[in-house]
């Protein structure tokens, strides 16, 4: 990475939109394109940034609008924003107060290169940072649904320090968002598509953030995830999976000098502490899970 770069990412993390754009806009998208995703996530917030108000809706949510884009809708949006991120953190049992703020980015964001179409959650400073296309904003229910979803990002990157794996956090964030693909369950009942380990469940967000996997995929790889995440809170107690999450800090030697020993990761043992099994066992226990319902 170029060292300009990190000093525009560092304006970007600490929500210095205005720097951040600027540096990028001077440094280009890089002589491959490299940074093209980048350079639309930073001209995006910051389109917003430009004209938008911002209000405070309890004590660490805040909520970043474009008046004149958004109109009378605002106040609605604003509430079901706040009840969409209560329900969520009493499912998971969360109950701190991290400081989050949530922005309608601009309408002219919503183009055919936006990276996010659907939103996105950066962790930022001093706060983690929800952003949500504007065509969200006449469709209250989808809404609900996204704020749902990254909220519960928000709520992984807290709990678990940023350790957990993203197949993890998309499993959290699609039940909290509970969205599923009757067709897509159909392909994996039958065996059309491919359940995959965790390992390659893993590969899959990865590449896909590279650009480099299909949009099916992708969506493929967010539906397994799902699955899981259904699986282990319907089985379980859905609190339980915040416990899953916080389990990826325990820093007590022991443990962790016989998981390295054994060559468990934070993930393997955080499942063994938690649901007593491993995490090929909850992959595998998951797909019988799917298989069996009548209906997703």
């Amino acid at each position: 990475m170029q060292g300009d770069w990190r000093t525009a990412f560092e304006h970007y993390e600490h929500d210095r939109l205005q720097e951040a754009y600027e540096l990028a806009e001077a440094l280009g998208l890089g002589s491959g394109g490299q940074y093209a995703s980048w350079y639309r996530l930073v001209e995006a917030e910051w389109l917003t940034r430009r004209r938008s108000k911002r209000v405070s809706l309890t004590d660490w949510l805040e909520f970043e609008y474009i008046e004149a884009e958004v109109g009378n809708s605002a106040d609605g949006l604003a509430e079901i924003a706040v009840s969409a991120c209560r329900r969520v953190a009493e499912r998971l049992g969360y109950t701190r107060n991290d400081k989050t703020l949530i922005a309608i980015l601009a309408k002219e964001a919503d183009a055919p290169w936006a990276a996010n179409p659907w939103g996105y959650c950066a962790d930022k400073y001093p706060f983690e940072k929800i952003c949500l296309p504007h065509h969200l904003v006449s469709r209250p229910r989808d809404f609900a649904q996204a704020v749902a979803h990254e909220f519960a990002h928000v709520i992984s990157l807290n709990l678990s320090l940023g350790r957990a794996p993203r197949w993890l956090e998309e499993a959290v964030s699609v039940l909290a968002e509970w969205q599923y693909d009757g067709q897509v369950w159909v392909g994996f009942k039958r065996g059309r598509f491919a359940w995959l380990s965790p390992r390659a469940l893993e590969a899959a967000f990865a590449s896909g953030d590279d650009e480099e996997t299909e949009e099916d995929e992708l969506w493929l790889a967010y539906q397994q995830a799902g699955w899981i995440g259904r699986y282990l809170g319907e089985t379980f107690e859905e609190k339980r999976l915040g416990d899953l999450l916080r389990e990826h800090t325990n820093e007590s030697v022991w443990r962790n000098l016989l998981g390295g020993l054994l060559g468990r990761t934070r993930t393997e043992m955080a499942m063994q502490a938690v649901y007593g099994l491993s995490t090929m066992q909850v992959f595998a226990r998951s797909l019988d899970y799917l298989k069996e319902l009548p209906r997703p």
